[in-house]
This record gives structure tokens, sequence and C-alpha cells, in this order.
């Protein structure tokens, strides 16, 4: 099985005072460079994911031989992130990620990918019951399909696609606590308090 990743950066960083979440340092590296260390050794290949060519540009020091998609739909959040890197993507199951998560757990996504099986998706459940589809494991077709059915309908829900699927498994928080003891990779960075917290 080829194994592709999308590291999903093209969000406004309204939260963030407009800031660039993925180019916000944390110990001594950007969230950038710290998700793509992880999801370089755990696929076969990854796509970064951007909103448009401006944003290309400034991220262009970190995207030296990279592959890299960006939206074709205007403000349909991360779905239109899905939407290219899941078009480009090559491997027949993409772990989807969001580039505001600084804590990725290599084991966890090997895991993952390993037990999807022929799943059309397999999507973690946090400590507190909640469903992570930024942090999920798609069939890549059948995800395609159902992006492309949920933007139709004028959805933007980065959970609504989930609806136009089957066959979907839940990785239940007992699974992820015997890897991930205190579930930082759900840890995710939304407001400059955020990144206060981690630096601390």
């Amino acid at each position: 099985m080829i194994r592709s990743s999308l590291l999903l950066a093209g969000g406004l960083g309204t939260r963030m005072n407009g800031r660039e979440k993925a180019l916000m340092m944390l110990e001594d590296s950007t969230l950038l460079e710290r998700s793509l260390s992880v999801l370089d050794d755990v696929s076969d290949e990854v796509i970064i994911s951007l909103r448009d060519e401006q944003q290309v540009q400034e991220f262009s020091p970190y995207l030296q031989g990279r592959k890299i998609v960006t939206d074709r739909i205007r403000n349909a959040g991360p779905l239109a992130g899905m939407l290219s890197g899941f078009e480009r993507a090559e491997g027949d199951y993409v772990f989807t990620v969001a580039c505001d998560m600084p804590y990725l757990n290599m084991a966890l996504i090997d895991i993952m990918f390993d037990m999807v099986g022929e799943h059309e998706a397999l999507i973690p459940i946090s400590e507190y019951g909640r469903k992570e589809p930024l942090h999920a494991v798609y069939k890549r077709d059948v995800m395609l399909g159902a992006i492309e059915s949920a933007l139709e309908e004028g959805s933007r829900s980065i959970l609504s696609p989930v609806s136009f699927l089957d066959d979907v498994i839940y990785l239940d928080a007992e699974v992820i606590r015997t890897i991930d003891k205190e579930f930082k990779s759900f840890v995710n960075v939304n407001t400059p308090q955020d990144m206060l917290k981690l630096e601390r």
C-alpha cells in the first residue's frame, strides 16, 4: 500500500491575528517543519496544501522539492485543501492532518495506516470522546467523491464528507492511550495563548 500524507497548512489564521500558524516557531523549528519531519518518516509521499500562490511564495524557503497543492475553491476551509490534495495523491490511503498539531506521533500514524485495512476511513476518538477528522486516514478515491458531494451541497464542515462514506471505523481512545498516553497527538494551536502554553 502506498501511503500518502496530506498536511493542511492553508488556513487564514483568523484566531492567530492573521499570522501563519505553520510558520510559528516551537522548540527551534516551525510547526510546518515539525509535522514534515514525522510525516516524511511514516509516508511514501507528503503533500502540502496551501491556499494560494502568495502563500506558496511566503513558504518557499521550506518547500524545496516538496509536492504542493493550492485551493481551487475559495472560502471552503479545510475541504478545499483536501479536495486538491486528494486529487494529487498517489496513494490508496491518505493520512490527513492539520498543520497546527505540533506533537504528531509516528507510531500512532503508523498503526492507523495498518489498521485501516480495506475500510473507507479510520478516525480517532480523543480522550474527550471527540472525533478527530483532521488526524485521520481516508481511502483516497472514495473520500475524494465524498468531498466533492459535500462541497456540491454547500457544506463546509470537515465531518460532512464522512457522512457520505459507508465503511468508517473509529480508533478507540483506549487504544490510542497505549501509544500516546497523554493524547499529545491531538493538541492543536488555535490562538496566541495556546502557543504560549506550549512554550512554557
